[in-house]
């Protein structure tokens, strides 16, 4: 009997729609656009919507896309993300936003310069179906102006603002009418230093506010209100770095925990670890209907009356029929020094029900001089992302870590064999599933650093510490061996940090076959003479589009010049972004 085939095109409209809601909207263009009658008519159809990403996108690559496919479809793009200064702005300069849009439902705007494009955010006050809005911005001296505009959106109930970077504090005068206020925005997301008297002003502007989650809430004097609006709803708050006192967390949640179910907070003040009883307690006042607890302590290591450390003390006061009745568990682990801690032995106290932190260093496991005490299911709570000293990548290590996809390595590899180093590693780590990696690089050894890139060819971003003995040119011999290696990688965005060789440079293209975005962080006065080396090196199938060139005393007009005067590029723009360079075509 002959087996039946069913075809693509032979799929019901629902399942392709299905499929399609996967997809970036010009990729289903780019893919089926003419393919037959039936997908034709269905991707043109005014009941098909556009989910967009546009996002490390060359110029042409834009201005393509920008005829064929936004401007024809813009009232039925229900989604669009934006990435990179450049896109941005050529993005509204070409399609101010008004009522075209009216099916847009969510928009991300990654790297958003607020300062200059504040029309951007005063002009979305115009989309009637606007429900989400994520934005991060890279530097910003007027947080304020953000706020103002989503809180005058007519639908909004999803905001996440990011910011890297901001002139001066957070200033927040409270909010004294309702048509200062949002009355849908029910999510509330905020990744910036803020103290916690402009949260609580804050807060006045979203009466209707469900979860609520802040990045970093750093100590500042502060003044409790006398006056505050309850919000009832607000069932979900998760706090990251919050470095006031364990009193003025239950001062705060006294206001404004009665009626949460979810609290994860992240807190770095040794007063939140002084017994497990004032936690109880407060939960038990304040938070009555919460039902999933996530704590993560990293300070200072919590000691005795006698300087003994209290580990084992505090896992058993979090052992009481309290907590495991609520089946909320919790492990330990220490390290040599932390970001706010630097001098200072800490340690990590968290619940065994999250992901305890983003970033894990491995030495944390490795000391057993600061406690000897080993929680048996600490390996299975990291983060995607793991540093790892070389050193301690040896034969027969003891854990493995399956999930992780993003991988530290720290300390230079000159003198270690390279293939017992890659060997001992995939024990450890599934190298197909490194997607992002840090290394250090010296040119010195070029086939050492390809061979282990080639191992690992889902990386797509990848930076690099250059050495200081890579210095050194690389010499001529060194050169043709490395040009003759297959380099079996998925690279796109690369970050170097440190002073690269010009003979190095030349071979960037042939390293990173896809690179499509290269950031230098290179502080001597070589702006031109990379720039030109980089162009000029590029083959006919290069992918990049982007340099990103850190030097201070770079001046625009001198590269304009070069770039002109040698026929370089032929559309490009280029910007300064304080104190980069950046370049697309």
């Amino acid at each position: 009997m002959k087996r039946s085939a069913t075809h693509f095109e032979d799929l019901s409209n629902e399942l392709l729609l299905d499929t399609f809601d996967f997809l970036n909207g010009y990729h289903i263009f780019d893919a089926f656009s003419n393919l037959n009658n039936r997908i034709q008519q269905l991707i043109t159809s005014p009941d098909f919507f556009l989910k967009l990403n546009i996002s490390f996108m060359s110029k042409s690559d834009f201005n393509k896309r920008s005829i064929n496919i936004i401007r024809p479809y813009m009232n039925q793009i229900i989604s669009l993300q934006l990435s990179e200064p450049f896109v941005i702005k050529n993005f509204f300069r070409t399609f101010p936003i008004d009522t075209s849009f009216n099916r847009l439902e969510s928009l991300v705007l990654n790297d958003l310069n607020v300062d200059d494009d504040v029309s951007i955010l005063n002009s979305l006050a115009q989309l009637p179906r606007l429900y989400s809005l994520k934005i991060f911005c890279y530097e910003c001296n007027e947080l304020f102006l953000i706020f103002q505009s989503i809180f005058l959106l007519p639908v909004l109930q999803y905001a996440k603002i990011l910011c890297s970077s901001f002139g001066g504090r957070f200033p927040f005068p409270l909010a004294t009418s309702d048509s200062q206020r949002s009355m849908t925005l029910e999510y509330l997301s905020f990744g910036f230093p803020a103290d916690l008297s402009s949260i609580y002003n804050l807060l006045t502007y979203t009466p209707h506010l469900r979860r609520l989650s802040v990045e970093h809430m750093w100590p500042d004097r502060y003044i409790l209100p006398e006056q505050f609006i309850l919000l009832h709803n607000l069932t979900s708050v998760s706090l990251r770095y919050w470095s006031y006192s364990f009193d003025k967390f239950a001062s705060f949640i006294a206001i404004v925990g009665s009626e949460l179910e979810f609290l994860r907070i992240t807190i770095t003040h040794k007063t939140a670890l002084s017994n497990a009883y004032q936690w109880q307690q407060l939960i038990l006042r304040h938070m009555p209907r919460l039902r999933t607890f996530l704590f993560d302590y990293h300070g200072p290591l919590i000691k005795d009356a006698d300087g003994n450390s209290r580990c084992r003390t505090l896992l058993d006061e979090f052992s009481s029929p309290f907590w495991i009745e609520r089946q909320w568990f919790f492990a330990h682990t220490h390290c040599h020094g932390h970001h706010f801690y630097p001098a200072e032995v800490c340690l990590a106290f968290y619940s065994t029900q999250i992901r305890r932190r983003y970033c894990c260093q491995i030495d944390e496991f490795l000391d057993n001089n600061i406690c000897s005490y080993q929680d048996p299911v600490f390996n299975l709570f990291f983060g995607p992302r793991i540093n790892m000293k070389n050193r301690n990548i040896v034969a027969n290590f003891s854990f493995q870590f399956p999930r992780v996809t993003e991988l530290e390595l720290t300390d230079n590899y000159n003198t270690i064999n390279i293939d017992s180093f890659i060997d001992n590693l995939s024990h450890i780590f599934i190298l197909t599933n490194i997607t992002y990696l840090e290394i250090s690089f010296n040119n010195i050894l070029l086939n050492n650093f390809i061979k282990l890139l080639n191992r690992m060819p889902n990386v797509q971003k990848l930076i690099l510490y250059v050495q200081l003995s890579s210095e050194m040119e690389v010499s001529s011999d060194q050169q043709a061996n490395t040009v003759d290696l297959v380099c079996n990688n998925n690279v796109r965005n690369v970050k170097i940090t440190g002073e690269l060789p010009l003979a190095t440079v030349k071979l960037i293209n042939k390293l990173f076959p896809r690179l499509e975005h290269l950031r230098l962080m290179y502080r001597k006065n070589a702006l031109i003479p990379f720039v030109r080396t980089l162009l000029s090196n590029r083959i006919n199938n290069s992918h990049l589009f982007l340099l990103m060139f850190h030097d201070s005393r770079a001046k625009i007009k001198k590269l304009k010049a070069m770039i002109n005067n040698e026929k370089l590029l032929d559309n490009y723009d280029i910007k300064r972004r304080q104190s980069e360079l950046c370049l697309w075509w």
